[in-house]
């Protein structure tokens, strides 16, 4: 899920079905990051802020430029939702702010919003990382993992969303290294980066595969 809205909605939407445990989310406050989290993220809903500078012209790249799924549009709107009215093909529900009780029923009906469908698992071991531009390799902590990406703690990292890097990731018990590349997809907590793997070298994916099965097993620590 996109979240393109003023921090100070955080609060609010924090008591709602936005912020359910099993959905991902990325959170954007510019119209230009928000596009670009849509093309490296591809969410399955996007959440607007009307009020928001480009708001509009996000809803209609979002109708114009789809993603490779169907995408749900939500409009958060700070006043009365009429206006909204003939314009069902550009977004698929409009919720009055502030957050009321109806908005999860809402939101149930309207948007059968989709769960994590992959397994994450809590993990610790060294990520080393390099930009496409540079030389240096820069070294984080892997925090959780799943077969569609990973979570590092970034701190001292110069890396931002929309980055694209080569990956040597330092798994437990493998005796060698697995390589790829990856997209900087968000920044969910300061210090902390979320990648979307993009492609391994040799037989990486059969080796990320294997040490998710063995985190998955009922005997793994």
């Amino acid at each position: 899920m996109l979240i393109y809205a003023r921090a100070d909605l955080e609060s609010d939407l924090r008591r709602t079905l936005f912020w359910r445990e099993d959905l991902e989310r990325y959170v954007a406050e510019r119209a230009d990051e928000a596009r670009m989290l849509a093309l490296s993220a591809e969410p399955h809903v996007v959440v607007v802020d009307l009020e928001l500078p480009g708001a509009d012209e996000l809803i209609d790249s979002l109708r114009t430029h789809a993603l490779p799924h169907p995408v749900s549009i939500v409009a958060l709107s700070h006043g009365a939702p009429g206006w909204l009215e003939g314009q069902g093909d550009r977004v698929d529900a409009i919720l009055s702010l502030p957050p009321g009780p109806e908005w999860d029923d809402r939101l149930v009906d309207v948007l059968q919003m989709p769960t994590r469908k992959q397994a994450r698992f809590d993990v610790s071991f060294s990520v080393e990382t390099r930009l496409r531009q540079r030389a240096d390799a820069q070294h984080g902590l892997a925090l959780n993992i799943s077969a569609g990406g990973i979570l590092i703690d970034a701190q001292g990292l110069q890396l931002r969303a929309g980055d694209d890097v080569s990956l040597r990731l330092l798994l437990p018990a493998m005796d060698a290294p697995v390589e790829g590349r990856a997209r900087v997809v968000r920044q969910p907590v300061e210090e902390r980066l979320g990648l979307r793997f993009e492609a391994f070298s040799g037989n990486g994916d059969a080796r990320i595969r294997e040490f998710l099965s063995a985190l998955a097993s009922p005997s793994s620590p």
